[in-house]
Formats: C-alpha cells, sequence, structure tokens
C-alpha cells in the first residue's frame, strides 16, 4: 500500500504541475551559440536561466530556446566543456521573443573557480593554498551509485573508499590519506558535513554475527546532491576541530532559484549479478578418502563423480550450490522534486524512493526520503532552513554463516531444496536427514530487519550589517532511531525434526537512538586595506552535543513452537548503555591577499572538551598556508597558462571517548540472579591524566595549467604525524583488568598525489576530456609505550589459526599476522626482519616430506596498497556523451577465508592435485635439498602404502595463514556510462523542458589475482580489519538504465 501511494503522488504532481507551470507564460529567449574562433554551432551547450532554474541544450545547430518566460531582466549563462562560461544580461517584454547569440571562448575551465571550504565558505581555488578536491553532481549521476560514497569511488586522489561487499544496504568506508588512529576502536574515517551540519556516519553491526549494515551516509539521496568537496589534510579542515582529524567530506545540496516552478523527475532500474566466481572443482563428489558417501559430512573429499555415477549412482549430480543460491538483485528508484520561487523567496522539495532486492537470498533494503529546504530574503536578512526525513532499512542475512554453510554443503544435494512438505528444513546430505544448516533456509528463517527513522535539518540565518561586515547563525540537527530485530525461529513443533538452534531459538531486540546538536555563530569582516591588500576574517563559536542511547533486549528458548516472542522466552536479559559528550570551540580564519597574486591563510581554535580532564581539556591549535600564483608576475611561454605554488602546515587535536577518565562499572550478562542485580568494574582502567592527541601536517605542492587550460596537473607531498593517542594498552591480569588507557604513541602518514586533467580533443562537436588521479602512501606505526610491544587490532575465526591484525613499531598499519611455512636458514644466514615472513626465503621442509608449520606468528602480507591510480574519460559528441572510469589498486594483500574454508572442504581447484605425488622445492634442516616424494590425497596412497590421513589440503594448506593471504591488486572498469538529450524539434513536440536516458555498467570488468569474489571485500564497514576478508558478500557488478525529464 505504501509503495502504491508513492506511485499515485508521483503521477499527481507529474500531470498537474505542468498546467501550474503554464500559467507563468510570457515571453520568449531564443538564439545559438557558436566557437567565437571558428564561428562553429556548438552541440550540447548547457544555457541557463538562473532565476528561473531554467535549463536546456543546445541543438544540431547551436540553437536553443525558452518558452514561457515571464516579463523581466534575466542572465542568461551558457556552460560548455572545454569553453569558459559566459553571462549576458537579456531583458524580456511581454509576449514578444529575445534573439540572444552567444560565442564561447576555448579554455577547459575558468580559473576563478569556487571550491567549498570549511562552514561551507565558498573561496576561489587560486586562493587555497592546500589539496582540495570535488564533484559535482554530474559526477554522481554518471556513477549510478546509491551510496554516496560509492560515487567518490575512482574520482580524487588520496581517497580510498572501500566497499564491504554485493549486499543490499551494505555499507562502504572512506579514508583519506591514511589512517591516523592506534585504538583498535578508533573511527579512522571523515567528518561528514551537509550544509554545514556536521552528520553521523558511523557503521554500527550487528552484536553477534556480521550483517552488512549501512553507514549513516548512505541514508542521503544522490539526488539531493549539488557537490561534494573533499578536505584532505589538517590546514583545511581546522576550523572543524577535534571531530575533523580525519579529513572532511563537505557536501552542498541542491536548492532552489526564483522562476516558474519546475518539475524534475528521474527514473532508474537496475540490475545487479556476481562479478567475480570462484573455480571450484566438480570433479569429486561426497564422502572421504576417494570413497563415495552421500550421507557424510564430507561434501567434496570423495570419489570422482563421474566413476560413481557409471558405477554406483547414475542419477548422482553435481551442483554448484554457490552459484545456484544466488539470484539477480533488482534495484528500482524514483526521485521527483518540484522547485521555484521569486525573488525574495525561494523553495525546493524532492521525494524519493529506492527498493533494493540483494544477490543473497532474502536480502533487500529500501530507502524513502523527503527533503524540503527553501530562503527568504528580506533586504539585508537572508533565512534559509532545510529538512531532510529518511526512512531506511531491510533485511540483512547473516553473510558469513550462508557462505560458511555451502562449504559444508553436500555438492550433489540442491541447496535450493530446502525443506520438505511438513516444513521440516532439510540438511546437507542427499536425503536430507543429516545434521547441517542449510544456507537458504538460514537466510530465509533466521531473519535480521533495521528500520531507520532519520530526520537531518538546519536553520541559517545571515545579516549583513553593511557592505564589509555580516553575521551568520547556524543551527542543526541529526537524530535518528535504529530499530532492529534479529529472530531465529527455534523448533517448529514436528516429528523427527532436526533442531540446529543451540538456544532453543531466540529473539533480539536493539534500539538505538542518536542525536547530533550542532549551533555556529560567525562574524564575517571582508576589507580591502588599499589597492594592494584584501582581507576576510571570520571570527565565530561552535558548540557540538551528541547523546546515544542504545537498548538491546535478548530472549531464547522458546516455548511454544512458532512463537518467537519474549513473553515466550525462557531466558530473557536487557542491557543499556547511554552516553554524551560535549564540544565547544571558538575559532578565527584571516585570510590576506596581496594583488591577488600572494594568498596568505591563518586560522586558529581553542577547543573545551567534556571527554577530557579538567586540566587538559581546553586545547588551541593553529594552521597557516600559502599559496603563490607565480605565473602572474614572471614571463612565462605562451603554453605555459598558469603556475601556482602552495604550502601549508597545521596542528590538530583530537579529544577521548566517552567516559575515558573515570573507571566505570558494568552490569555484567548474568545478572539479575535471582532477581538481583548487580555491578562490576569493568575491564578497562581510565586515566585521570588524559591529554588530547595531535597531529602535525605538512604539505607543499605546484598547480600548473598549460595550452590555454587544456592540460593542468597538480602535485602536492604530504606528510602527517599523529602522536599522543589516546588508547588501550594491555596490563597484567594482576591488575583485575585487560587494558589500561593513556597517551601513547606515534603513526606516520607521508606520501604524493598526482592528479592531472586533460582535453585531447576539442572542437565544436566532439570533446574529449580525461581526469587522472595518482596516489602513493606510505603507512608506519612509529612507536607505542615503554614495555607494549603491540596493540592488537582483531582477527576473525578460521578453519583452524586464526589470521589477525596488530600494530607494531616499524610496520604499517595494515600488516597481516599469522601462521606459515617455516623458512630455511644456513648456518650463517638469519632473517632480516624476525617479525617479517621473507618469502623468497626456501622451505623448510620435515622429515616427513610436507614443509614445516611455523606456528610463531610473523607478518605474511600488507593491506595498504603500495600506490592507487584511476582514470576517467568523459567524451561528448553532439547530444551524446560516453564516460568511464578505470581504477588501479596495486600492491595490497588480504587474507582470503574463503579459500581456507572451501580448500579444507576439497570445493577449490586447488585441491584437484589431491591425487597428484609432489616434492616440495626446500631444504631439510641439516641443509640438504629435499628429495622426498609426497601424496597430496587422503587415507592410503595406493601407490607407496603410506596412511597421509586427511591428507596435504587439511593437515597443512589450511593450516599455514600464509597459504590463504593473495594479492588483492586489481583493475576494475567502473561507471561505463552512454546517455543522449533530447533538443531541437524533437523536444519542442514533447511538454517537457529537457529529457536524457542513459545506460551505466558499474563495475562491469575485473582483472585480479584474488580468487574471491571480491578484493575490495573486508570484515565490514565499522571494522578496521581490512585486510582480512571473512566469508563476505560477493562483490557485485550492475547495470542500470535511467531516464530524467523536467518541466
Amino acid at each position: 500500500m505504501r509503495k502504491l501511494l508513492q506511485i499515485n503522488i508521483l503521477s499527481l504532481l507529474i500531470c498537474v504541475l505542468p498546467a501550474i507551470n503554464g500559467l507563468y507564460a510570457q515571453g520568449v529567449i531564443s538564439g545559438t551559440v557558436t566557437d567565437r574562433d571558428t564561428g562553429e554551432a556548438l552541440i550540447g551547450v548547457n544555457v541557463l536561466l538562473n532565476q528561473l532554474n531554467m535549463g536546456t541544450p543546445t541543438d544540431l545547430d547551436g540553437y536553443f530556446e525558452f518558452r514561457n518566460v515571464p516579463a523581466g531582466e534575466y542572465q542568461i549563462e551558457a556552460r560548455y566543456v572545454g569553453y569558459a562560461n559566459i553571462r549576458m544580461s537579456v531583458n524580456v517584454v511581454d509576449g514578444e521573443e529575445v534573439i540572444v547569440n552567444l560565442e564561447l571562448v576555448p579554455s577547459t575551465r575558468e580559473l576563478d573557480e569556487l571550491v567549498v571550504t570549511a562552514f561551507g565558505v565558498e573561496r576561489e581555488r587560486r586562493a587555497i593554498g592546500y589539496s582540495i578536491q570535488s564533484i559535482g553532481s554530474e559526477d554522481i549521476d554518471r556513477s549510478g551509485a546509491g551510496n554516496l560514497l560509492n560515487a567518490l569511488q575512482g574520482q580524487m586522489s588520496g581517497v580510498q573508499i572501500n566497499r564491504g561487499g554485493g549486499g543490499a544496504g551494505q555499507g562502504s568506508q572512506i579514508f583519506i590519506r591514511g589512517f591516523t588512529s592506534l585504538d583498535p576502536s578508533a573511527d579512522n574515517q571523515p567528518l561528514f558535513v551537509v550544509d554545514g551540519v556536521p552528520i553521523d556516519n558511523s557503521t554500527i553491526e550487528s552484536a553477534g554475527r556480521p550483517r552488512g549494515m549501512s553507514n549513516r551516509a548512505m541514508d542521503l539521496n544522490p539526488n539531493d546532491i549539488e557537490s561534494i568537496t573533499v578536505l584532505k589534510s589538517a590546514p583545511a579542515t581546522a576550523l572543524y576541530g577535534v571531530r575533523a582529524a580525519n579529513g572532511a567530506v563537505i557536501i552542498t545540496t541542491r536548492q532552489g532559484s526564483p522562476g516558474d516552478i519546475r518539475v524534475n523527475f528521474s527514473h532508474s532500474v537496475s540490475r545487479e549479478d556476481i562479478i567475480n566466481r570462484p573455480e571450484y572443482q566438480s570433479v569429486y563428489g561426497p564422502g572421504f578418502g576417494f570413497q563415495y558417501d552421500p550421507n557424510g559430512f564430507w561434501p567434496s573429499w570423495g570419489a570422482r563423480i563421474d566413476e560413481v555415477q557409471q558405477t554406483i549412482d547414475p542419477d548422482l549430480k553435481y551442483y554448484n550450490n554457490w552459484e545456484n543460491s544466488m539470484r539477480t538483485g533488482i534495484g528500482i528508484n524514483n526521485s521527483v522534486s518540484v522547485s521555484g520561487g521569486t525573488e525574495s523567496a525561494t523553495f525546493i522539495t524532492n521525494v524519493s524512493n529506492s527498493q533494493n532486492r540483494g544477490v543473497v537470498p532474502n536480502n533487500d533494503w529500501d530507502r524513502t526520503s523527503i527533503r524540503v529546504a527553501g530562503e527568504l530574503f528580506r533586504g539585508p536578512l537572508t533565512v534559509a532552513a532545510s529538512a531532510n526525513f529518511i526512512n531506511s532499512g531491510g533485511n540483512r542475512v547473516p553473510f558469513v554463516n550462508f557462505m560458511e554453510r555451502l562449504s559444508y554443503w553436500n555438492v550433489s544435494a540442491d541447496v535450493n531444496d530446502w525443506r520438505f512438505e511438513d516444513g521440516r528444513h532439510k540438511s546437507d546430505n542427499v536425503t536430507g536427514t543429516g545434521t547441517g544448516r542449510n544456507a537458504v533456509y538460514d537466510a530465509k528463517t533466521n531473519t535480521y530487519v533495521d528500520n531507520v527513522n532519520r530526520l537531518i535539518g538546519n536553520l541559517r540565518s545571515t545579516y549583513q550589517l553593511t557592505d564589509w561586515l555580516g553575521i551568520e547563525y547556524l543551527v542543526g540537527i541529526d537524530t535518528y532511531s535504529d530499530e532492529r530485530t534479529e529472530i531465529e525461529p527455534g523448533p517448529l513443533g514436528l516429528e523427527n525434526e532436526f533442531v540446529w538452534s543451540g538456544v532453543g531459538g531466540f529473539r533480539e531486540e536493539t534500539r538505538i537512538n542518536s542525536r547530533d546538536l550542532t549551533s555556529n555563530i560567525a562574524v564575517n569582516l571582508s576589507t580591502s586595506v588599499n589597492e594592494d591588500f584584501g582581507i576576510d576574517l571570520r571570527v565565530g563559536n561552535d558548540v557540538f552535543d551528541r547523546q546515544i542511547d542504545l537498548v538491546r533486549a535478548y530472549g531464547s528458548g522458546f516455548v511454544v513452537p512458532r512463537f518467537s516472542h519474549f513473553s515466550n522466552a525462557t531466558n530473557v536479559s536487557i542491557a543499556q548503555r547511554e552516553t554524551q559528550r560535549r564540544l565547544v570551540g571558538v575559532y578565527g580564519d584571516l585570510n590576506v591577499d596581496w594583488r591577488d597574486i600572494v594568498y596568505l591563510n591563518v586560522t586558529g581554535r581553542n577547543d573545551w572538551t567534556s571527554t577530557l580532564p579538567q586540566d587538559s581539556r581546553s586545547f588551541f591549535y593553529p594552521s597557516v598556508s600559502l599559496g603563490f600564483v607565480f605565473s602572474d608576475i614572471m614571463t612565462t611561454p605562451d603554453w605555459w597558462t598558469y603556475g601556482k605554488i602552495r604550502a601549508s602546515f597545521a596542528e590538530v587535536g583530537k579529544d577521548a571517548p566517552p567516559y575515558s577518565i573515570q573507571s566505570v562499572y558494568v552490569a555484567p550478562a548474568i545478572f539479575p540472579i535471582n532477581g538481583q542485580t548487580g555491578f562490576t568494574r569493568g575491564q578497562t582502567i581510565a586515566s585521570p591524566d588524559l591529554k588530547p592527541e595531535r597531529t602535525v601536517s605538512t604539505e607543499f605542492g605546484i598547480d600548473f595549467r598549460f595550452l590555454d587550460n587544456r592540460l593542468e596537473l597538480d602535485l602536492t607531498y604530504y606528510k602527517a604525524n599523529s602522536k599522543d593517542m589516546i588508547i588501550p594498552v594491555p596490563v597484567s591480569n594482576a591488575t583485575g583488568a585487560a587494558r589500561f588507557i593513556t597517551n601513547a604513541g606515534e603513526i606516520e602518514n607521508q606520501g604524493i598525489e598526482i592528479t592531472m586533467r586533460a582535453t585531447p580533443v576539442l572542437s565544436g562537436t566532439f570533446q574529449w576530456n580525461v581526469i587522472s588521479n595518482f596516489t602513493m602512501n606510505n603507512n608506519e606505526v612509529v612507536s607505542i609505550r615503554d614495555g607494549v610491544d603491540a596493540i592488537f587490532l582483531g582477527d576473525i575465526s578460521a578453519y583452524i589459526n586464526r589470521p589477525f591484525m596488530q600494530l607494531v613499531p616499524g610496520q604499517s598499519y595494515g600488516a597481516i599476522w599469522g601462521t606459515s611455512y617455516a623458512r630455511y636458514y644456513g648456518p650463517n644466514e638469519s632473517p632480516k626482519d624476525p617479525l617479517v615472513l621473507e618469502k623468497d626465503r626456501p622451505l623448510l621442509i620435515g622429515e616427513n616430506g610436507f614443509p614445516v608449520i611455523d606456528t610463531s606468528p610473523k607478518i605474511v602480507g600488507d593491506a595498504t596498497p603500495d600506490w592507487t591510480w584511476n582514470i576517467s574519460n568523459i567524451f561528448n559528441y553532439r547530444n551524446w556523451d560516453f564516460s568511464f572510469n578505470l581504477d588501479v589498486v596495486y600492491g595490497v594483500d588480504k587474507y582470503n577465508k574463503l579459500d581456507q574454508w572451501d580448500s579444507a572442504f576439497g570445493h577449490t581447484e586447488k585441491t584437484l592435485n589431491r591425487e597428484d605425488h609432489k616434492v616440495f622445492d626446500g631444504f631439510l634442516a641439516d641443509g640438504t635439498r629435499n628429495t622426498q616424494e609426497v601424496w597430496l590425497g587422503q587415507g592410503v596412497d595406493p601407490s607407496t602404502g603410506r596412511n597421509y590421513g586427511a591428507g596435504f589440503h587439511r593437515n597443512i594448506y589450511r593450516v599455514a595463514v600464509e597459504q590463504s593471504v593473495e594479492d588483492a591488486s586489481y583493475i576494475k572498469l567502473r561507471n561505463v556510462t552512454l546517455g543522449y538529450a533530447l533538443s531541437g524539434k524533437l523536444l519542442e513536440r514533447l511538454p517537457f523542458r529537457s529529457v536524457r536516458a542513459s545506460a551505466t555498467a558499474n563495475n562491469i570488468l575485473l582483472w585480479t589475482p584474488f580468487s574471491q569474489y571480491d578484493p575490495e571485500a573486508f570484515v565490514s564497514a565499522g571494522s578496521n580489519l581490512i585486510g582480512l576478508v571473512d566469508l563476505a558478500y560477493p562483490g557485485t557488478r550492475s547495470l542500470i538504465f535511467s531516464l530524467n525529464f523536467s518541466f
């Protein structure tokens, strides 16, 4: 019913609003757009009447036309890639046509381009002394991404986006210039700001099994976004204070403009399937030791399937259950916006709905967004307000369990045949009466549904006291409730039923209520000292308050079958956690320019935070940046258009998590006992002597423009050292605690970024634009604390010998640790670094002829890439546009749990050598080269009679974590888009101002040595375990068809 109502509302708007719009029809503006140098007509030029929020592309003859224009004076603007924008005043008289012919001058981009900086202040790009990059609504539209983070993928240097997988509604991570904290639970992601209001982008995973939850920025509707700007360095983000220590993502939403009511409608439908399928063997069937056993535990260690079909069971089939259990993902998106206004007031409203069905059975996610914004102008006073209500959520399948159950599943049993007629679920053998849980049954019955209701709003007022002095005030709110229900049904009360729920079924309800309040008041001064010097000064006060309340109720052991209710549970427990923090800051931002050539920016901020001790809760941090446009005072060749040198320095602070300065008592899960509640001291010892973290950052760069701006090159070197980090360090068990919070450690990030923009081809009918971004970041843990050798980040379960990540001085943040094959060292040889596995060394072979397992963990891989490079190509020909993005990540390792798991069960193609004999290349302990031949199969070798037990793959291969750490470098072809915009006489026959159709293919091609589904996958979007790929959701590729029109 709700979906039907949404469709009816959209239909009503589409039908009624054109009639309303027609009431304002008065005059006509028409004309042509040509190249000033050649006189050639330009096709597809975007011609705008900004006061009326109207726009149209030029047709094949360079012709454009605006009808129904009310009488009055307007600014007409023409925008075209490869040419400088042009504006002209026109006066429209009732019932008359005004002819305007525009000539564009070739130039890839205007040097006075405005970019959004801290607190939403717009500045000329040439005036900025640090690196900054942004994308517009066109780039977001081309990506076809439902998650804003994914729209940034491959668009900027220094920005790394990690997708958790291909689940519907599954979140992503963003990191800017590496990791900046040694705290395992710290959020290394940047601050998100929407129209001046900081918003929450956290990812709160389920308490038990990972479910692929959303990062909260995914709540935003991409159709609402006008631009996204990324502030990468401390000088760029210092004004935001402690919250932007990891950078900032500044989002500006679309606003209304004076003019007729305008309606924009967009519709898209997408199809998803798996991008990369692991290679599974179909030669061997169920059983063990080459013996056929259709009802045993082992799914793929049996006899050859073809031999069984010929001698034992001619009806035996092989099922590729990894592929058969998946489905085609579907997405449908609809969005309609209405905007307009007068010279004294403007408005815009947008209603959108997104419905997504994932490739894993029973996984779905929907989002509905309603946004209203407006501005009121009364002389020197401007008042603006916006409110965005979002409802999102869906059913989250326990993907780790799903993939795990597929590994256990018998390859001769169809996983989609998952239950008997009486409702009992079938197990993993041919008869369906074993003890294994069915993956599809689990996905359909073990539900985890989240429902998020969110409100993001702001009220901003600006008063211009004089032409050089103004004051503005902003108050904003970001609040949401996240309601989650997980149900494992337990016994159904059927005869001969196998109950796989060890607790007799359970229900868990989680309620998360979050509220962020922001208040910011600022005074702005802008004046010129004389003809040479200009000054802009901003001073202000910033207040941020956050409250989070989490309540979790758990009940297990249902008495009455099929009644999953707390009143039916034998064991019920409730837990609650409340946190609150407040931050108050004052800041100043001074900009001085000399002749628009030299630009100096100095900022300072002092914060008072509630999470630090009284003596250290106040702290100050400065920044300074300098930009010198040397090309304006130097004689350069004609082909050298522009040159700027920039440098910056900043020191930023960071406070502690709530309740870090006092030890707290907690309620253990065993309480209440006999109705009596109780508390015990927590496992963390707080410190009353904490002080703020400090990050010192320096940056140097050059910006060059050549060939009348047809070639641009931006080079940046940066270095950032984070010190005195607030981290939990291990302590002796004798203290009665596990960890102690203190200031300790240092981590360093340094690297280079290269951004290149070029227009190789530029003519009246065809343009080719290229944007390339290269990043190389070196991350190192410099120190921790005397007496502390390592900080444990975390691990994931494995079939045996868990891989883990930990931080050790002198090593990378991305170090992956685990067991390995021992290496041979001669009498006078020793490891270069005893902590790092030397993979190029020869193996140490045991007396049994197999590699020796080194159970002492070593670094077996590094999950931080050596470098990344992406290149975007955009082609425009007449009314057609075509674009694609190539994304390259090189030198990154990841642990592939699916390989370890499936190899242990005989599923992977790697296990096809099970009947082979092999001599492992290496040395025995006495230094002699190994010559012993061994069998890789299970049980007794028919040629020698030697019993090999469970065999090489189970006894040796799966035990060494090293074997499942793979090169996860990749090349991905993303965002391949072909679009066409109607214009000219064809458009005139339709009741629309503009029409555009497009098709987009995302992640269409993948080249990688990684054998899992997707090399981008990791544990979850809320985790720092970037090098450990659990049994994750398969990565997906999508095909999207879109239609956009306005009237």
